[in-house]
């Protein structure tokens, strides 16, 4: 998520709507029109994939500060993806009209709706990368990192090793294995049901190391589709 600049945010929470969901409630799913963006103000958001028969599959997990939604707005099209609360959560809904709107009085509107499409389609990038690398480790490692970097440097997660698997394209066996590793080796600690980064630029040198360079401190800053 990058920040968006002062005064626009300003002008787009202005016609925000604020609701609260519980946990398993779904924020929209995929294919619904998208007739608004989303803000997480409080709570954590699964971001589920659906590819077909093979059924929902966790891609992400979004924490406080995420934008949903922008992929769809500037043709109001239908959803790439599904958003289900993990935890009770806080949302504030702006409408593509009231998007319009700002639109007219700050020329900027769409380079910031724009900035946000582009941090998500990074995010799904990495995701793509991950699944397909042979280095299980690796596949890890690329995981932590983009809940680290896509949520604004956020190092503790609300996840169980089955979750990271399933982000990572693993068995749980064999994620179980390179948890274990990566705990020893102390750039993790784990506990039930939560996953910490303890060392973010160790990480970082890690995957250097594995000759992905391109994607370690990009400079993110802090609101995706």
């Amino acid at each position: 998520m990058r920040s968006l600049p002062v005064p626009f945010v300003d002008m787009l929470l202005a016609g925000a709507r604020q609701r609260h969901l519980c946990r398993g409630e779904a924020l929209f799913h995929m294919a619904d029109p998208s007739h608004d963006m989303i803000g997480i103000a409080d709570g954590v958001v699964d971001v589920l994939l659906e590819p077909g028969i093979d059924g929902p599959r966790l891609g992400f997990v979004a924490k406080a500060g995420n934008w949903l939604g922008g992929v769809g707005m500037p043709g109001t099209s239908l959803r790439r993806i599904s958003a289900i609360a993990r935890r009770d959560v806080t949302i504030l809904s702006v409408s593509a009209q009231h998007i319009e709107t700002v639109a007219l009085a700050d020329g900027e509107t769409w380079r910031h709706i724009a900035s946000n499409i582009v941090n998500h389609f990074d995010n799904l990038g990495l995701l793509l990368h991950a699944n397909v690398h042979r280095d299980n480790v690796v596949r890890i490692l690329i995981t932590l990192r983009r809940l680290h970097d896509f949520n604004d440097g956020a190092t503790e997660f609300p996840l169980t090793q089955a979750d990271l698997a399933e982000m990572a394209g693993l068995s749980r066996n064999s994620a179980n294995r390179v948890v274990r590793v990566l705990v020893e080796d102390g750039l993790i600690e784990t506990g039930y049901g939560w996953i910490r980064i303890l060392d973010p630029s160790r990480l970082s040198a890690r995957l250097v190391r594995a000759h992905l360079p391109d994607w370690i401190d990009v400079h993110r800053q802090p609101v995706e589709a």
